[in-house]
This record gives structure tokens, C-alpha cells and sequence, in this order.
């Protein structure tokens, strides 16, 4: 329980390794494996059409502040278990 709310905190901040470890090590930003765009927080909960299937079955929302706001965090990790992101964060 502590490491999801760990994680979840993460998220909230939009900061995780799956976004951010690219400048702990130099490399190039991330880019979505099922759209190509460059991989963020607001990217995986909001814009990303490849995951929108997933999103929707959850929640519909137009903004990462509105989905921290409205959404549950089991919900929230739900999601991010079932787009395989859980352990990049």
C-alpha cells in the first residue's frame, strides 16, 4: 500500500522514472510505444489514443489536476497496471 501511494504521489507531481529518468541519465526523452509521442503523465491520463480503450472504461476527464481530483487512486493505478506502465514508475 505505502509503494502505490508512493507511486500515486508520483503521478500527481508528474514525475516517475518512466517520465524523467532520461534526465538522470542523459538519454533522449521517452517516446509511447503505441503512439510515438513523447511519453509524460498528462500524455498516459488524458491525450494518448492508444490508451483511451483503458481511460474510458475508468473515467473520462480533460486534465490531470481534474483526474487527481475526481478519481480514486486504486483507480488510478488500476489504469496504470493495465496500460503495463505499473513498474516504470
Amino acid at each position: 500500500m505505502k509503494r502505490t501511494n508512493e507511486r500515486s504521489s508520483l503521478l500527481l507531481i508528474g514525475h516517475s522514472l518512466l517520465t524523467h529518468l532520461q534526465i538522470l541519465c542523459g538519454d533522449d526523452p521517452p517516446t509511447c510505444q503505441l503512439c510515438g509521442l513523447p511519453v509524460s503523465v498528462r500524455h498516459i491520463f488524458v491525450e494518448c489514443v492508444g490508451l483511451r480503450d483503458i481511460r474510458t472504461k475508468y473515467f473520462t476527464v480533460c486534465s490531470v489536476a481534474e483526474l487527481f481530483q475526481s478519481v480514486d487512486n486504486s483507480i488510478i493505478i488500476n489504469i496504470i497496471k493495465e496500460a503495463h506502465c505499473y513498474h516504470q514508475l
